[in-house]
C-alpha cells in the first residue's frame, strides 16, 4: 500500500522536496539581503554577487535533479511563498533573542516590501538555472546507477 502510494505520488514529492530547498535558498538570500549584519557572513551591506551566485546555484541544482522544464516552472512558483515563509521564520529568531530591535509590523513590511525586487528576480533566474541545470544533465548524462537500472515490472529486450 506505501509502494503504491509513494509510486503514485513520487513526481509530486520530488517536484515540492525541490521546491522547499529553491525556498530555503531564496529565504536565506532575502535573509542576508535585508539583514546582512545577522546573518553568514556578517557585513555592513549584503553583496549582491553572493545573493545572485547562491540562487544560481541553487537553481542550477535543481534543475539537475528535476524530470523536466514544466517541474522547473512549477518548482520556482511554489518557492517564493516557501521562501517568504522562510525568511520570516528566519528574521523572527534575532528579534526574539534581542539582536534586533525590529517592531512586528515592521519586521512584515521589511520581508514583503523590500525583498520583493528579489522575490520577483527568483522566478525568471530559477527558470534559466534550472534549465541550464536540465541542459547538463542531458548533455553530460549525469544520471544515478538506479535510474539506469531496468525496473521491476518492465519487459526485457
Amino acid at each position: 500500500m506505501l509502494a503504491e502510494f509513494l509510486q503514485r505520488f513520487r513526481r509530486p514529492i520530488k517536484t515540492a522536496g525541490t521546491a522547499a530547498f529553491l525556498g530555503l535558498a531564496l529565504g536565506y538570500c532575502t535573509f542576508y539581503f535585508l539583514f546582512p549584519n545577522v546573518s553568514v557572513p556578517a557585513a555592513g551591506e549584503s553583496s549582491i554577487a553572493a545573493v545572485l551566485g547562491i540562487l544560481a546555484i541553487a537553481g542550477i541544482l535543481a534543475g539537475l535533479v528535476t524530470e523536466d522544464l514544466p517541474s522547473a516552472v512549477l518548482q520556482s512558483f511554489i518557492a517564493v511563498p516557501i521562501g517568504v515563509t522562510l525568511v520570516f521564520v528566519f528574521a523572527v529568531s534575532p528579534v526574539i533573542t534581542g539582536v534586533l530591535e525590529v517592531r512586528a509590523d515592521d519586521l512584515m513590511a521589511f520581508i514583503v516590501r523590500l525583498g520583493l525586487p528579489l522575490y520577483l528576480l527568483a522566478v525568471p533566474m530559477y527558470c534559466v538555472s534550472g534549465l541550464v541545470g536540465l541542459l547538463l544533465r542531458d548533455r553530460f548524462a549525469f544520471r544515478s546507477e538506479s535510474f539506469l537500472r531496468p525496473r521491476r515490472g518492465r519487459e526485457q529486450n
